[in-house]
């Protein structure tokens, strides 16, 4: 009886210990993969964005002024992320931010909020441009110059101090980056006007129709690149949708399509996120991907707001305004 008792043991600790190695070896691999992948960006060394003070000593006009004054929006349930579209092919050079989406996670509420930030907007910007751009700095100036004269760093600097949000990391790509992750999911599903559908077809020799279409990567990028047919309001707001759009369809997507898609995207990546960050937003994507998303546009006075200024047009806005309705956005 001993015996066979003794020999019952044995076996359940070998199942046991062969189920362990089992599971350790799975997270193991999961672990490395992930490594891997994370691996395949470009990693910038952006330490934290430190929350200005004494903003009142600045030589700024008074509704610029008026905005400082409204306190940074923060909070542990508030999580937020600068993604970047620049459109510079210049490694040594920052370019110009062609797409500024603000992207809000909030815990609380279960969403996610995408808020485009017009690229002219007149904005008071820090004096701490990279050396070689120095002479060209400006204390108030269009907002995609920040990103010219001191890359997603500076950007995010002058996006805290204006909009009175706290954000410290950025994901910046080309949209070019987008149309193999796209083509991965199998394409993404886009809203299309008359006019949109026929400026495809005529770029594309594909047929498109208004309404809602399938479109594969090279068409979707196309989409967030049309100029003229309407405004630059609504061209970034065809980028939001392009990226709605695959967060969706990744969301519906298995782990292992999900994997490959963000191997295709991560090459044309880069980021201040660091390894254990990246992968634990990968992780917190399982949950993420039931959030709803919605989306806004900054500024609120589109057109009504644009002035020149040295010889360029800009928007020069009602900042309180514009600040609370965005923190309002971030908890709705």
């Amino acid at each position: 009886m001993d015996t066979y008792v003794k020999r019952k043991s044995s076996i359940a600790v070998a199942v046991a210990g062969l189920l362990v190695g089992m599971i350790l070896s799975f997270v193991v691999f999961v672990f490395g993969y992930l490594y891997f992948v994370v691996g395949l960006r470009h990693f910038d060394r952006t330490g934290k964005i430190p929350i200005e003070t004494n903003l009142e000593r600045l030589d700024v006009p008074p509704n610029m002024s008026a905005g400082m004054r409204v306190p940074v929006k923060t909070g542990n349930h508030i999580r937020n992320i600068l993604v970047i579209g620049s459109d510079t092919r210049d490694p040594d050079k920052h370019g110009r931010s062609d797409a500024m989406i603000l992207v809000t996670i909030n815990t609380k509420t279960k969403k996610i909020h995408l808020t485009s930030l017009m690229r002219a907007i007149y904005v008071s910007i820090p004096d701490d441009a990279d050396p070689q751009y120095k002479k060209h700095w400006s204390s108030k100036y269009m907002l995609n110059a920040a990103h010219t004269w001191g890359g997603p760093r500076l950007l995010m600097k002058t996006i805290q101090r204006n909009f009175r949000v706290d954000v410290s990391h950025y994901v910046a790509t080309d949209f070019s980056g987008f149309q193999g992750a796209i083509d991965e999911v199998g394409g993404v599903s886009i809203d299309l006007t008359a006019a949109e559908a026929k400026y495809l077809s005529r770029q594309t020799g594909k047929s498109f129709k208004a309404g809602m279409q399938l479109l594969d990567g090279e068409t979707a990028l196309k989409y967030t690149r049309i100029r003229k047919l309407d405004s630059d309001f609504k061209r970034t707001e065809r980028q939001r949708n392009v990226i709605m759009a695959l967060f969706k369809k990744m969301g519906s997507s298995n782990p292992k399509r999900i994997a490959t898609t963000a191997e295709a995207l991560m090459p044309y990546v880069t980021t201040n996120l660091t390894d254990f960050e990246f992968i634990g937003l990968i992780f917190d994507f399982i949950s993420y991907r039931h959030y709803d998303i919605d989306q806004m546009m900054l500024p609120l006075e589109l057109y009504k707001a644009m002035v020149i200024i040295r010889g360029m047009e800009m928007y020069d806005i009602n900042w309180e305004d514009n600040i609370n309705a965005l923190h309002a956005f971030m908890e709705s």
